[in-house]
């Protein structure tokens, strides 16, 4: 059948492929030559492209994939949660103290010890009525454990929960960030516990959507270092690679900081998962907004500029925010902590101003959508009608509740929904799953594929594993009582598949070389420890990668295949 082609470097055989084509076929075995796949079909036919030096590998039945694109990753923080110690199982203040104690031994006495937020990742979740105490310990218990060395129990990064952040240091810790009875809070958001004497018990409580105090009250805790982003991002990208996760989109925008660190990878030949990076604006004013915009408007501009691996374009844009933690924390820049992006406060007309110099460099705006859909479609749609219509592709992220018209308007605009379900619906559905009309327009899938609206899943690394969020969307189940939402707007297993990989390649603009498996698409695919089809849905959110392929080079294996 492939008389006169040349011969296939690898091919995998007796498998189910699932190819995510336009008809949703699924083949026997898929040929990879060089950095591509060069066909996809039966063993008999596949097979005789196989030559002396070919890679013949069974499937043994085995589900192959395109490889995954997270729209909403944050992938360089995963690598950074194993910089400090967990309290990972820790249900009680005595087994929290005993693992402070442990890490009090291997330092010198002045040394810092930070840790992990209480609770158990990814979430977090129910702290501290997870306690046996139902209460988080103080100062003088750290005290106990710890008296010459400073302690500081890092609080959760909120979007990996909800609000509040609540951190804890000990005495030594406070007399170093100069925190006594006399020390005000720097804003009402930011509660310093006290006890009956007015004496801080060591415990801060964060209400903001952004946790401050390590930009403010502690900001003397040790902070992560360039080595450790860039180790960091080396043991990320291994992970991600693990649950076949081969190419990532970072629309909350990536700070200098984290850029540098992709650069540097970048340099070294060593990046394994394909990034796509948008720009994290810290400027202070419109003028400086419009500088940056010009300087950065001949190189990403539209589709942004870069390689295969490495992209960049476009800007994320605040609507609102808050203004004290956009303030708290720029003071620090460019210093962002576990964010990765500079974080800012917009009023409406500055929002406005913004996306009208955006689009006037040609510069893809992304912006949160999660609260204020409304009135961001207003502001689209008033500044794009004084622009040709072009393929900008503007994201619109953490899409919660859509109307009916709001839909009917993104399409017009030509925009791009990005969801992260498993945060929506499993973490957060609680909050409106007594309604079914708000259930069924939260996240609503078939509702965009019905009106023809491109959309992305992402993990926003809570967890990192795409098959939890994978999951979300097809099951759509809340966590604490296992309560369906929205059943109408489940997806299928297939269409769930489609959003998480072809889907995502339209974010990048690459749904012509990424997102399926088709001749002459890059060789970016994953061989599940399971057949994602067919199993009890109940046990999607454990698949993994037993080999997974980048560009036609294997970036992962671990052993099983």
């Amino acid at each position: 059948m492939f008389r006169g082609i040349q011969v296939a470097d690898v091919i995998f055989y007796n498998g189910q492929v699932l190819t995510v084509d336009s008809d949703d076929s699924i083949k026997q075995a898929v040929a990879i030559q060089g950095r591509f796949i060069q066909a996809v079909g039966n063993d008999s036919d596949l097979l005789t492209l196989a030559g002396p030096d070919t890679d013949v590998i069974n499937l043994r039945g085995r589900t192959v994939i395109p490889g995954i694109v997270d729209i909403h990753a944050h992938m360089d923080r995963e690598g950074l949660k194993g910089i400090d110690p967990s309290l990972e199982g820790a249900n009680s203040i005595d087994e929290i103290l005993a693992i402070i104690r442990s890490e009090v031994n291997t330092k010198s006495p002045g040394e810092w010890v930070v840790t992990m937020p209480i609770g158990d990742p990814p979430n977090y979740a129910d702290m501290p009525p997870g306690l046996q105490e139902g209460t988080f310990l103080t100062r003088w218990q750290l005290d106990s454990v710890s008296p010459n060395n400073p302690v500081y129990i890092r609080g959760i990064w909120t979007p990996w929960n909800v609000p509040p952040s609540v951190s804890v240091a000990n005495s030594l810790a406070l007399e170093i960030a100069g925190i006594d009875r006399h020390t005000i809070a720097p804003d009402p958001s930011v509660v310093i516990s006290r006890n009956d004497c007015d004496e801080p018990t060591g415990v801060f409580v964060d209400h903001n959507r952004f946790p401050t105090v390590e930009f403010t009250l502690m900001k003397v805790v040790p902070r992560f270092t360039h080595s450790q982003r860039v180790e960091a991002l080396k043991k990320s990208m291994q992970v991600y690679n693990g649950v076949g996760t081969t190419c990532i989109y970072e629309g909350h925008g990536v700070a200098p900081e984290v850029l540098r660190v992709y650069k540097d990878m970048w340099d070294l030949g060593a990046l394994t998962v394909r990034s796509h990076l948008v720009l994290s604006p810290s400027w202070r004013s419109l003028k400086e907004a419009e500088r940056e915009m010009e300087r950065w408007s001949h190189s990403a501009s539209g589709s942004g500029f870069g390689d295969d691996m490495l992209r960049i374009g476009g800007y994320f844009i605040r609507y609102r925010g808050e203004p004290y933690t956009a303030r708290a924390r720029s003071a620090e820049l460019p210093y962002t902590g576990w964010a990765g992006f500079a974080e800012s406060y917009n009023s409406a007309s500055q929002f406005r101003k913004l996306v009208y110099l955006a689009a006037t460099y040609n510069l893809r705006v992304h912006t949160l959508a999660r609260e204020d859909l409304g009135d961001v479609l207003n502001v689209f749609e008033d500044v794009l009608k004084d622009f040709t219509k072009s393929d900008r592709r503007w994201i619109l992220e953490h899409v919660l509740h859509t109307t009916s018209e709001q839909l009917e308007c993104i399409k017009r605009l030509g925009l791009v929904i990005e969801t992260i379900p498993l945060t929506e619906l499993w973490l957060r559905g609680h909050y409106f799953m007594d309604s079914p009309q708000l259930s069924d327009s939260a996240v609503a899938h078939r509702s965009y594929i019905e009106q023809n609206i491109p959309f992305g899943l992402g993990t926003d690394n809570k967890p990192y594993s795409p098959f939890l969020t994978y999951w979300a969307a097809v099951a759509r189940q809340e966590r604490q009582t296992g309560r369906v939402l929205g059943p109408t707007q489940c997806l299928s297993r297939l269409q769930a598949l489609r959003a998480f990989t072809l889907g995502g390649a339209y974010f990048c603009f690459e749904e012509n070389r990424l997102g399926s498996l088709e001749p002459g698409k890059m060789a970016d695919l994953a061989i599940l420890s399971d057949d994602l089809n067919n199993m009890p849905e109940g046990d999607l959110p454990g698949l993994y990668s037993l080999l997974t392929m980048v560009g036609g080079k294997i970036v992962h294996r671990n052993g099983e295949l």
